[in-house]
């Protein structure tokens, strides 16, 4: 009898460690990527980074590991899927048709999918955390793929924002409690827009962003109001970016040419590179549409205040 006694009783404590563990990976916080290049970590094939994204930093912050990316869902360990999954892909945009016609909505659609297949639980959703990354495809994409004008650029900026709103609220039905969305960069600020002769800025495309940014901005605060507990946080990588590039404290912006990418291989660059500037660890954009791990860093430093909204 006292033999069964003491089986008994480990039986019980294992049985009770099993569900503590388990309790807790419930509660261990998750992070869901859904967007494009800019938080994209492998599910194109490239990073467009010569190392760490915003994404990295995030997660980071967040005392988790970057997410695995959805590409590599089926062999991930179960470990590895605690802290999340990476939706996102270079190119895309909310509009069907774009670079890569992978739209943010067939993004949600993996989501859950993933969901259905029991990956993930609603108690790890309540836990979770969403990142959702547009920064402009669909305008650039309408520019130079379709030859529009900057007045087209204007044009689709309610559908694009519209759109963007819809995708939100999918993400907040599938029981995502905080959901953070990156505000469009000053994409007249980047290499190839920025004039070195007149040294400023294309101001057309930056109003562009700028349009965008007050329309998610009013969506947002709509969202908000109807939340049903959830919460809308945005993070304004306009300024962010703005104050890397304009800080005068060279120190801190460690970058003799913050205009300039210092990738020279290609217009969107992997990880390595055979032509790169001389300082590629002091630089701020990678190629001429996406930040280095430097520039990554000090953006990140400037949406902390932001992303403390989250906790």
């Amino acid at each position: 009898m006292e033999m069964k006694g003491k089986l008994f009783a480990l039986l019980l404590l294992f049985s009770l460690v099993a569900i503590s563990t388990g309790h807790e990976e419930n509660k261990k916080t998750k992070l869901f990527v859904i967007g494009d290049s800019f938080v994209d970590t492998g599910n194109m094939g490239i990073k467009t980074s010569d190392g760490l994204m915003l994404t990295d930093y995030i997660a980071s912050f967040l005392h988790i590991r970057a997410p695995v990316i959805y590409a590599q869902r089926d062999k991930a360990s179960k470990s590895e899927l605690q802290d999340g999954m990476n939706f996102a892909r270079g190119g895309s945009g909310v509009l069907d048709v774009s670079f890569n016609n992978y739209s943010m909505t067939l993004q949600v659609r993996n989501f859950k999918e993933q969901i259905a297949r029991e990956v993930y639980t609603k108690a790890d959703l309540g836990n979770s955390i969403a990142l959702v990354s547009y920064t402009g495809n669909d305008y650039i994409y309408k520019s130079r793929s379709q030859k529009g004008t900057m007045n087209d650029v204007f044009d689709q900026t309610k559908e694009i924002v519209d759109l963007l709103t819809k995708n939100l609220r999918e993400i907040r039905a599938l029981g995502v409690k905080k959901i953070a969305i990156f505000g469009t960069p000053p994409r007249g600020c980047f290499p190839g827009m920025y004039s070195e002769t007149l040294r400023r800025c294309d101001k057309t495309w930056n109003k562009a962003s700028s349009t965008h940014n007050k329309l998610l901005k009013e969506s947002l605060q709509i969202l908000n109001k109807e939340s049903n507990g959830a919460k809308f946080v945005y993070l304004d990588l306009y300024s962010a970016i703005e104050s890397a590039l304009f800080d005068e404290n060279k120190e801190t912006v460690g970058s003799e040419n913050r205009f300039k990418a210092c990738c020279f291989d290609a217009h969107m660059c992997g990880p390595i590179a055979q032509k790169i500037c001389d300082q590629p660890a002091l630089s701020i954009f990678w190629d001429a549409g996406h930040l280095s791990q430097n520039g990554a860093n000090i953006v990140y430093s400037y949406l902390v205040p932001s992303l403390n909204k989250l906790l």
